[in-house]
């Protein structure tokens, strides 16, 4: 007998009913010579904290017992809800008729680590071998078990799997406990590898946006009248068509005189535009969540999930954890069988031509896995959540196969008193692949005209407009950046280095649905920002390299090339372990560079600024008060600058900036460090801070712009709609 481990009951079952194993046992299936069993996810977990030593650890975290990690080694536990199965798996090993194991859990490192510790666990012995499959149908299941790898084949995967367990690991319990002990004020702080730079990501966003000051800009558009209609043009100087003042734009439509303008110029060209790239799953949840607002990026996964699957009778789409959106060149034949079974009966079917493209085919540009395709088993009786995920997959195989959609584009310059007015059409000519979508291009028509003619001016007028800021992150487009650590680059860039990313396509979704859990960043429709909590750990942690994308871009990276084999686990480990030992202590020492989190409150009595850590702590010894007064908000002078706008309390300064005296819960205050002044090369002073508290304004002189030119502007420090205070600068005409 054969036994086939599958990760997932589903799996098990499909592949059971193809290999004729009817029947069915508590935990497996059985007949024709093979059994087929399966984990049900994970089910061995590394020893928790406690369980090395439950008298030293059991109970509240102390910090002495921080930085842990294991002296001897990393030990291993089944789950008790899951210790049920694990017996059924561990019996059928050690079988007497089991010649050997077909290991068939999912084609990646979290696949094989699952069954490389049920291995460990069940202390197997028997010789193992791994089926590699795209897609769970009864031809790739047929050709993985004819192509079996050995298992010495997976070591590289195996280690991959393993490191990145023990590592989150490490980071998760070791900065979770000494960040909420430290930190905390009573609140959980949930630490983790992947956590941390994908809410910086949403800070610096959300700083970026609440920091912009828009400017103001001008153009000048011309509306035309020819002999077969109206147009409008805009005025090109030098290749630009703004202009930073008003009165540069006044000058220009003062000096035009003439009530007629010519054309000096008529271009006709067509362009071509082809179908997107077919989908990885990072595309595909940002398809999809940017469309239905019902769907998260972890349900797009979770659906996908069901897809491969498949229900009992074949999976109906690849493998979906791929960050790739090409196929491998060996896929063209399955791929052009599979493509004649789907387009039957299309409305379009005689536009779909199977060619192997490089804009389909490239094993150059795919790493792991290839691009989700469907397979060739068409599904039947699909939920309406399946049905938009398998619709929107198929659409997009299929449009890769069909003519690009053809547009004609028109260019004509209209010259008045020598100032060049450009209009730009553009008109679709060939549907294409956008008959697949049913899509409806507008025209952008324009009038027949000829080079040379004659037009008449109906008005040349000035355009007030404004520069925008950055906009918020989508699912969609925190996805992308995940993927490209921040870099903005399109979707097959190959540029970017391969498995350098926060996170894989596997886990992204799960770490958004997390910070969002945690409350480090919540959702206004589609828009994610980070709140009060995040914004704080963000700014006081100082662990900062756990923010870095790039410092997390390169941890990834190194698990890639630990898969690949260019990269040793010992020497990964090594450096993870020497990271957690020197950030933790660091974390932990008392020394004048320690930033603290605590609540600030003014003493009127002692005319300072202590954090509520220090005063429970004075309770207890006085003789510890002026070590534990943060030096960070230390008084220095007893005049008040006027009347906190939140509260009514006095703002006071202090070493690190101006507070009101009931800062710990009206949270006024301005800081001299303050980034968004510095780029202006300007820090707070006494005279801003009161003029701020008593006209609600500043004027303030000298500020330096992004051309280095100075200039005076008057301040404001006032709430935005989301509640932050940040400065808005306006220029002193």
């Amino acid at each position: 007998m054969k036994l086939i481990l599958a990760e997932k009951p589903s799996v098990a079952k499909t592949i059971a009913s193809f290999l004729g194993a009817k029947t069915r046992h508590n935990g497996y299936f059985e007949g024709n010579g093979y059994i087929i069993t399966y984990a049900v996810g994970h089910l061995v977990s590394l020893y928790d904290m406690k369980d090395y030593d439950k008298d030293k650890y059991s109970g509240s975290w102390k910090m002495d017992n921080f930085p842990f990690i294991p002296q001897d080694k990393f030990k291993f536990k089944v789950e008790s809800s899951k210790k049920d199965q694990f017996n059924i798996v561990k019996t059928l090993i050690h079988r007497d008729d089991i010649e050997y194991i077909i290991n068939a859990t999912d084609n990646d490192r979290e696949g094989e680590l699952i069954a490389f510790l049920i291995f460990l666990m069940a202390k197997n012995k028997k010789p193992v071998k791994r089926i590699l499959v795209n897609e769970w149908t009864p031809q790739d299941i047929t050709k993985g078990l004819q192509n079996l790898k050995d298992e010495e084949e997976m070591r590289n995967l195996q280690a991959a799997g393993y490191t990145r367990l023990i590592t989150d690991w490490l980071i998760g319990i070791n900065f979770t406990s000494i960040a909420t002990l430290k930190y905390g004020n009573g609140k959980l702080l949930n630490i983790g590898r992947v956590i941390l730079p994908t809410v910086k990501l949403v800070y610096d966003r959300d700083m970026e946006i609440r920091n912009f000051v828009p400017k103001t800009y001008f153009e000048i558009e011309g509306s035309f009248r020819c002999e077969n209609g109206e147009y409008k043009g805009k005025l090109v100087k030098n290749k630009n068509s703004k202009f930073d003042t008003p009165d540069e734009a006044k000058a220009i439509i003062d000096s035009i005189v003439s009530k007629e303008g010519k054309i000096t110029d008529k271009k006709v060209t067509t362009s071509k535009e082809y179908a997107p790239k077919l989908f990885s799953l990072t595309s595909l949840q940002g398809y999809i969540t940017s469309k239905y607002s019902h769907f998260t990026s972890d349900k797009v996964l979770n659906v996908c999930q069901s897809l491969y699957e498949g229900k009992g009778k074949g999976g109906y789409i690849t493998y979906p954890r791929t960050d790739s959106v090409y196929l491998e060149e060996s896929l063209v034949s399955k791929t052009s069988d599979t493509l004649n079974k789907l387009k039957k009966g299309l409305p379009y079917e005689d536009k779909i031509k199977f060619t192997k493209t490089k804009r389909v085919f490239d094993s150059s540009k795919v790493d792991s896995h290839s691009a989700i395709t469907p397979t060739y088993i068409i599904p039947t009786n699909l939920t309406p959540d399946e049905a938009i995920v398998y619709n929107a997959i198929k659409d997009r195989f299929i449009a890769n196969f069909m003519p690009p959609a053809e547009y004609e584009n028109t260019e004509i310059k209209t010259d008045v008193d020598k100032n060049i007015f450009v209009t730009k059409g553009k008109v679709l000519k060939v549907k294409g692949f956008l008959e697949v979508y049913n899509k409806e291009e507008k025209d952008d028509l324009l009038p027949s005209v000829d080079k040379n003619e004659m037009v008449d001016i109906i008005e040349i007028k000035p355009l007030s407009k404004q520069t925008t800021p950055p906009k918020p992150y989508t699912e969609d487009t925190l996805l992308k950046a995940m993927k490209n650590c921040g870099k903005n680059v399109s979707e097959d860039d190959t540029t970017v280095l391969s498995g350098y990313s926060i996170g894989t396509s596997a886990t992204r979704a799960d770490v958004l649905k997390k910070i969002n859990q945690v409350g480090y960043v919540a959702k206004k429709g589609k828009s994610y920002y980070v709140t009060d909590l995040g914004q704080n750990l963000v700014e006081i942690f100082p662990v900062k390299e756990l923010f870095d994308v790039d410092y997390t871009g390169k941890l990834e990276k190194s698990l890639s090339d630990i898969q690949k084999g260019k990269f040793t686990r010992k020497e990964y480990l090594n450096n993870i372990m020497n990271f957690i030992w020197n950030s933790v202590n660091l974390i932990k020492c008392d020394s004048p560079k320690k930033i603290s989190t605590e609540n600030f409150t003014y003493n009127a009595k002692t005319k300072k600024f202590v954090s509520d850590r220090a005063t429970a702590s004075n309770k207890k010894s006085t003789s510890t008060k002026s070590s534990t007064t943060s030096k960070s908000t230390k008084s220095n002078t007893n005049t008040s600058l006027g009347k906190c706008p939140v509260c009514g309390g006095d703002v006071m300064e202090a070493e690190k900036g101006f507070f009101c005296t009931n800062y710990s819960s009206c949270k006024y205050g301005i800081f001299k460090d303050d980034k968004y002044l510095q780029l202006f090369k300007k820090k707070p002073n006494k005279t801003m801070v009161k003029s701020l508290l008593k006209k609600g304004e500043a004027k303030v002189k000298s500020l330096t712009g992004k051309d280095g030119n100075k200039f005076d502007a008057i301040l404001k420090y006032e709430k935005n709609d989301k509640g932050y205070y940040s400065w808005l600068i306006k220029k002193d005409q």
